[in-house]
């Protein structure tokens, strides 16, 4: 696969500047965003410096607080938001585990979820909100062929209070049609929860034109960011129906509005998801993310998942045309990841088929990063998987597969 641009061409111009953006990667080829993503290298420049001045004394603290509000504002325009209506937390799971707590659930509410194609960290919660408060989870397992959303849709009923799902299944990498599934849960003003975990930064995700309620996810993956840090999105009018189980400083507006102003001039819940934070942010994590946020704005939402998902049907299309396995995933559910394999098992980081494992052990010895999950082995695409480099993990999967022809 070769890619040929005219000079001044726009494609070419833009393929240069992602060549330079992901410089530090070299000649590795990096399928595994669907486990953490690359870091630009204005990102390890930004959080370098943060580190390094800390190290020299320089702890500006109003500097730091003025680049997180920053930062917020380039998530929100980023997922077509208000700033006030984004939180900064340590991960996706924190973000989940946030909304569970504070929408105080009892006996008598009703969860739905479909464990079968959920990450853990969106089962969990809800096993717990079960245990300890009493709520009904219902658990729901699609039939062969029935789409994820028709199945969640016909298990909703006058007590179902939240609605918990994936933006895209991290095995299948079955991207969730958002918008249907929400607006069956807003026709019954049931709380639909997004684990945005896999979709965050790839694909284009404008919340103020989707029916989703609350949006979690972290920043390591396809925001191109660090661990330590994730972004929580409650819509407005939900948020100012919850009540924090945790409260600090950051969570309230007093009358004084210095880092270190007490509760005797009056205080209240901070407006939007703001009532959320509880302490100081990771700043080293946010330097790192504002920088790939100006990269991912640059580009822009609609180019990033094109060239993504683009990348992605490349890699299926070559891997099929070798004969060998893909998961199959309806055209419109297609995102940035291609799993490799004859069906769902159980193995992370190894699979149960030994072909699967015989392959991954031959991608990771020419430098093709990937991961296995559940059973089957998973690569996954940004911006930085250019032509060029999708031509290089096919070749790789096909001198292995000409090695067992042979």
């Amino acid at each position: 696969m070769r890619h040929m641009d005219l000079p001044g061409n726009p494609a070419a111009e833009t393929d240069a500047l992602l060549r330079a953006a992901f410089r530090d990667l070299g000649s590795t080829v990096y399928l595994d965003v669907a486990a953490r993503g690359p870091l630009p290298f204005a990102a390890r420049r930004a959080a370098e410096a943060m580190l390094l001045g800390q190290a020299s004394g320089a702890v500006p603290k109003l500097e730091w607080f003025a680049m997180a509000e920053r930062t917020r504002a380039k998530a929100a325009r980023l997922l077509g938001v208000a700033p006030g209506d984004l939180a900064f937390t340590k991960n996706a799971s924190e973000g989940l585990n946030i909304v569970a707590a504070s929408l105080r659930l009892g006996r008598g509410d009703r969860i739905v979820i479909a464990p079968s194609v959920e990450h853990p960290n969106n089962v969990f919660p809800w096993l717990w909100q079960a245990e300890q408060a009493g709520a009904e989870l219902h658990r729901v397992t699609p039939a062969p062929g029935e789409p994820l959303e028709d199945a969640l849709a016909a298990a909703l009923d006058g007590r179902t209070r939240l609605v918990a799902v994936t933006s895209m299944d991290f095995a299948t990498g079955r991207r969730t049609d958002l918008r249907r599934i929400g607006t069956a849960c807003r026709a019954r003003d049931v709380f639909l929860l997004v684990d945005a975990a896999q979709s965050a930064g790839v694909l284009a995700e404008d919340l103020s034109g989707l029916p989703v309620d609350g949006w979690a996810t972290a920043a390591q993956k396809g925001l191109l960011g660090l661990y330590g840090l994730g972004l929580l999105y409650v819509r407005r009018d939900r948020a100012e129906m919850m009540r924090p189980v945790h409260l600090a400083r950051f969570s309230v507006e007093l009358a004084e509005g210095h880092e270190a102003a007490g509760p005797d001039g009056g205080w209240r819940l901070r407006d939007g998801a703001g009532r959320f934070e509880v302490g100081n942010h990771n700043f080293v994590a946010l330097a790192a993310l504002e920088a790939s946020l100006d990269l991912l704005l640059r580009l822009g939402p609609a180019e990033v998942e094109r060239r993504s998902t683009a990348a992605a049907a490349a890699l299926r299309a070559g891997i099929e045309a070798l004969g060998l396995p893909v998961l199959p995933v309806p055209p419109a559910h297609r995102g940035h990841i291609v799993a490799v394999g004859e069906a769902i098992g159980s193995g992370h980081d190894t699979a149960d088929l030994p072909w699967v494992n015989a392959l991954g052990a031959h991608l990771r010895a020419a430098g093709v990063v990937h991961s296995v999950r559940r059973g089957v082995l998973r690569l996954s695409t940004h911006v930085h998987v250019l032509p060029e480099v999708a031509g290089r993990a096919l070749d790789v999967i096909a001198d292995w597969r000409g090695d067992r022809s042979g």
